[in-house]
C-alpha cells in the first residue's frame, strides 16, 4: 500500500541531541480513521535522524525530509 502522508515526531535525546523520527499515516484495523506510526526501512529499524541540538538549520532539514517521506 502506497501512503504519501508523512509526519515527524521529535525526542530530547540529551542536552546535545535530538532525535527527529519520521512518522507514516496508516490505517487502523478496526475503525475507518488512520494513525501515524513511527516509519521503518525494509529491515525493521527506525526512520531516525540523531541532530544537534544547536544547530538550527540541520534540525528544520531533518523535520523537512521527515515530512517528505526521505529521512
Amino acid at each position: 500500500m502506497a501512503n504519501d502522508y508523512y509526519g515527524v515526531r521529535i525526542y530530547k535525546v540529551d542536552e546535545d541531541v535530538i532525535l527527529v523520527k519520521q512518522t507514516i499515516k496508516k490505517p487502523t484495523h478496526d475503525t475507518k480513521s488512520a494513525r501515524y506510526v513511527v516509519d521503518m526501512t525494509s529491515d525493521g529499524t527506525h526512520k531516525e535522524k540523531h541532530v544537534n541540538i544547536n544547530d538550527d538549520r540541520s534540525i528544520a532539514d531533518a523535520v523537512r525530509q521527515a515530512l517528505n517521506g526521505r529521512l
